[in-house]
């Protein structure tokens, strides 16, 4: 019997509903590797090279995605995100399961390439919590702004996703994600 391949666990959802920061919390220190995206933007002040994301110069994208090195990328407003194909099948290959941050078009195009191995988990915050979360984190308006326009678009994808979680209590989304992927791996 061969054995079955490791899954691929999306976590996407609305831009600012703390999908990143749920993921990396509820994911840290088990068997499911992380695997980055890389963006030709520049790090916001919270964040962290090589935590949050692989941060490349616009060139270094452009020689990356001539030379197909990304197994999906999308642009968002002026920037490009990409997930790296030398580091998804390098997790994949040594028999990890993986997650990966990705926005409804990154999730798709995952999901066409490997099927039934991804497991989309929705994140969302309704629009006035949104608002009000990063205007108390001390968000620019810019940015602010941005999320919001986005968020009608962004959070009619749950629909699509095997799993929606409202972000309610971090805590609490941390323990669902978990429930969720262990769920998973304990019936591999």
């Amino acid at each position: 019997m061969t054995a079955k391949p490791p899954y691929i666990f999306i976590i996407t959802g609305t831009s600012g509903s703390g999908r990143k920061t749920a993921a990396h919390k509820a994911l840290k220190g088990s068997n499911v590797v992380h695997v980055l995206s890389c963006t030709d933007r520049p790090p916001r002040s919270s964040e962290s090279p090589d935590t949050d994301y692989r941060f490349v110069s616009a060139e270094q994208f452009d020689i990356m995605h001539s030379n197909n090195l990304f197994v999906e990328y999308v642009q968002i407003d002026r920037y490009r995100y990409g997930i790296s194909r030398r580091y998804l099948d390098l997790a994949l290959g040594a028999g990890n399961h993986a997650y990966v941050i990705l926005n409804r078009h990154g999730s798709d195009a995952l999901r066409a390439m490997y099927g039934e191995r991804v497991v989309r988990i929705f994140i969302y915050v309704n629009k006035n919590t949104l608002r009000e979360r990063l205007e108390a984190k001390g968000v620019s308006y810019d940015i602010i702004d941005s999320y919001l326009y986005h968020y009608n678009d962004e959070v009619t994808y749950r629909k699509n996703c095997e799993h929606v979680i409202e972000n309610l209590s971090l805590d609490s989304t941390i323990a669902k994600i978990r429930y969720i992927v262990n769920g998973y791996i304990e019936h591999h």
